[in-house]
């Protein structure tokens, strides 16, 4: 029974992080060439980065989470990134803010543009 129990508990607290990002938008700035006001869009299980300006896709990931740890890797994109490669970030929510830090990621285009990089919640 207390095996049960903890499965249960570990499943619930498991979908609750994922949870987080799931089905939200979050408005911030990258820096590529140019600083660019972008739209990250948490899908199910993928993350798509538009330009606010035009709408355009700069970049489509999946995602993952492991408690405070966001695992990104590219489907496709502008970025130099192989999509072969990873990158992993500690992130936080506090209220409509999410802050990304870098913990390691093998595409210094993808690092660059999120390492202590702030986000605003859209409603």
């Amino acid at each position: 029974m207390k095996k049960v129990m903890f499965f249960l508990l570990v499943s619930f607290v498991s979908v609750t992080v994922n949870a987080q990002l799931k089905n939200t938008k979050w408005k911030g700035t990258i820096q590529a060439d140019n600083k660019i006001d972008v739209i990250f869009n948490y899908r199910n299980d993928t993350l798509d980065v538009s330009n606010t300006a035009d709408g355009s896709n700069i970049e489509t990931m999946t995602y993952a989470i492991k408690d405070t740890v966001l695992t990104l890797q590219k489907i496709y994109g502008q970025s130099d990134c192989d999509g072969t490669g990873s990158g992993k970030y500690k992130f936080e929510i506090n209220g409509d803010l999410l802050s990304i830090s870098l913990l390691s990621d093998v595409c210094n285009d993808r690092s660059s543009a999120l390492n202590n990089s702030k986000w605003v919640k859209i409603k």
